[in-house]
């Protein structure tokens, strides 16, 4: 009886490593709701990221966004061409697409990962509220 214990200390060793590092990799992502934009770029230098389809580009998306279609096979290695270190924030359509890319990211190793849980008319209308960086005021 006690060698059937020994034996099942690593196997239950690994699963608390395993499931202890996913949960720390879900931990770093973290929704932003609509009406929270403004606040949330003050505090945070980010790098905004536009995981729609080029169609959907096409009828508008936040000015700065990098566009990153989340459904080309080549998404992967898009994101892996980034700054791991940077703040991003993700969006998409309706919060859906963009949960999904902020969870790979954050298994890629992304430190600070923010998903925008509302719609991508609400983080137009949101941002084009914002002073853009440099503006002049006197223009």
């Amino acid at each position: 009886m006690h060698s059937i214990v020994f034996r099942f200390i690593p196997v239950i060793i690994l699963l608390l490593i395993t499931s202890c590092s996913s949960s720390a990799q879900e931990a770093h992502v973290i929704n932003i709701r609509p009406g929270e934009l403004a606040e949330f770029l003050e505090s945070n230098n980010a790098v905004i990221i536009d995981v729609r389809t080029p169609g959907e580009w096409d009828r508008g998306k936040v000015e700065s966004a990098l566009t990153i279609n989340l459904s080309h096979p080549r998404f992967d290695a898009a994101i892996s061409e980034l700054d791991k270190d940077k703040t991003y924030l993700v969006y998409c359509n309706s919060g859906n697409r963009s949960s999904i890319a902020s969870r790979r990211m954050a298994q890629m190793g992304f430190a600070s990962i923010f998903n925008y849980d509302g719609m991508h008319y609400q983080i137009r209308q949101e941002y084009e509220k914002l002073d853009p960086p440099g503006k002049d005021v006197n223009e």
